[in-house]
């Protein structure tokens, strides 16, 4: 392609924007008022956050949230299975509830969106009572956490009865060799006991399973409405429209171009297939 072409084409194309400016301008100025307008007129969206310290998988608790298993539930006290499927009621919630476990601190942040603050604290409660009872133990694991916590707290008893023992004999000795002896073994019972009590610990924790005793924040009641970015979307389908309608304008004035040299007899089959397409009869 020589210059002379390249610069007639530029000019062509600056002259086919010229034509349609109009719609240029005004289509994409329409569409951002009309985003605009949808934008503002949606019900304002209140968030309630609650904040979680759990200590065992956080991020498993925080899958939980999105289950059924908590979601049902809570569809079913605010009524929305009576005029929608369980499916779709629940599909309703996930858009209103989410939960993320923070990267340093490994806390579990809950947040319920409302079109009021007392609806999105009221369902942030419900989700968290939800939460509390899918996270506890259930059947078997309850059985086998009874007996882990039997048998750690029947060893601790032991070894705390063990180590008073050797500390007794530990001060009666004599050569030093014995009570360097003592002393390394009243040192590993020291650590037993140590790890018996971190078990102890965790099975109580488990059993216990989660409660409003682990909320570093319970649910907010929020005043303010979450703002939208209401100029952004406004731009963003500004933008959009302005792009198809400048292609538009391309695609018609090559097809107008076209229908009137030698390839119009094929320009006009083209049409004829896309109209017979969509069902329009020319």
């Amino acid at each position: 392609m020589t210059e002379d072409n390249d610069e007639i084409s530029l000019l062509d194309l600056a002259l086919t924007v010229a034509e349609n400016l109009r719609l240029l301008i005004i289509g994409p100025i329409a569409a951002g008022l009309i985003a605009f307008g949808i934008s503002s007129s949606q019900p304002k969206t209140f968030e309630s956050v609650a904040i979680l310290n759990v200590i065992d998988q956080p991020e498993k608790v925080a899958s939980l949230v999105a289950s059924a298993a908590v979601l049902d539930p809570v569809a079913e006290q605010l009524g929305l299975t009576k005029s929608a499927t369980k499916d779709a009621a629940r599909a309703e919630l996930r858009g209103r509830v989410s939960a993320s476990v923070g990267r340093k601190d490994g806390l579990l942040t809950l947040t319920t969106k409302g079109e009021s603050g007392e609806a999105a604290q009221a369902l942030a409660n419900l989700v968290l009572a939800q939460l509390y009872v899918a996270v506890a133990p259930k059947g078997q694991d309850v059985i086998d956490l009874e007996k882990s916590l039997t048998l750690a707290r029947s060893l601790y008893a032991d070894t705390q009865r063990v180590l008073a023992r050797s500390s007794a004999l530990i001060g009666e000795a004599r050569s030093e060799a014995t009570v360097s002896a003592a002393l390394q073994g009243y040192a590993d019972l020291a650590a037993l006991q140590q790890a018996l009590a971190i078990q102890i610990a965790n099975d109580q924790r488990s059993l216990r399973g989660l409660s409003d005793t682990n909320l570093a924040q319970p649910p907010i009641l929020p005043t303010q409405h979450v703002a939208r970015k209401r100029s952004l979307i406004s731009v963003l389908a500004a933008l959009a429209t302005g792009f198809a309608l400048l292609l538009f304008v391309f695609i018609r004035k090559a097809l107008a171009n076209a229908a009137v040299s030698e390839d119009g007899e094929r320009v006009n089959q083209i049409k004829g297939y896309l109209f017979g397409v969509v069902g329009i009869r020319r």
